[in-house]
Order: structure tokens, then C-alpha cells, then sequence
């Protein structure tokens, strides 16, 4: 896979990922997600796979700004990202959370293997 193509489909993921969280999109993220998936919480609290698919719930739109994506050789790639997500009780108040993300290319395709969050600065 070329780098060009990598930085095509990680950039095409990236930007998904928000609003297949907002739909509640569990068969997405089944596949996008590592068997080893760990997420690191805004709150700081960690989250397996199996508890981030069961904690998914439709909410709120969300809007991905992509900070950085980059391929490290053939099989390891960074993303970072600031993720607008509006609340649903206040339609006008808007959290910003910086994501970065590790993904590992596998069985032909990218897998998210870790995502960090917390509050952007």
C-alpha cells in the first residue's frame, strides 16, 4: 500500500469515526476496532472493546478536525484530531476534545489499537 492510498483511507476513517459514534454504530467499530482496543477517556477512566461497544448510545453531532496523520513503515500510523461534540441538553454548548490515535495495519486493513482523549486546551 502506497502512502498516498494509507493517508486516503486513515483520513477517511478519522473523519467516520465521529459520526459512527454519534449513531451508535456498533458493527462500524467491531471492525475498526483491535481485539486489544484500549480508549483513554476524557475523565481518564480506561475502556476495553467490548466495554466502549457497550457503552455506545446515539448522541450528539460531532465535527473532526484532523490535526496530523501519519504513517510510521507499512503497518503503524498516527492520527490526531480536536472532535467538536455539541450536548444534547444545551444544543449550543459545544465540547472540544483532542484525540490521538494509533492504528495497526492487519488482515488488509487499519485497525484502531489505542485512542487518547481529553479536553482540548
Amino acid at each position: 500500500m502506497s502512502d498516498q492510498t494509507a493517508l486516503a483511507a486513515l483520513l477517511a476513517i478519522n473523519e467516520r469515526i465521529g459520526s459512527a459514534e454519534s449513531a451508535a454504530d456498533s458493527a462500524w467499530f467491531q471492525q475498526l476496532l483491535h481485539e486489544r482496543f484500549t480508549m483513554r477517556r476524557p475523565g481518564g477512566g480506561l475502556a476495553s472493546k467490548a466495554e466502549f461497544l457497550a457503552g455506545l448510545a446515539l448522541g450528539s453531532e460531532r465535527r473532526t478536525t484532523m490535526v496530523s496523520v501519519e504513517t510510521h513503515g507499512s503497518h503503524r500510523a498516527t492520527a490526531r484530531c480536536l472532535v467538536e461534540k455539541w450536548t444534547l441538553a444545551e444544543p449550543q454548548q459545544v465540547q472540544i476534545f483532542d484525540n490521538l490515535r494509533v492504528f495497526l495495519h492487519q488482515d488488509g486493513r487499519w485497525q484502531l489499537l489505542t485512542w487518547l482523549a481529553e479536553p482540548a486546551q
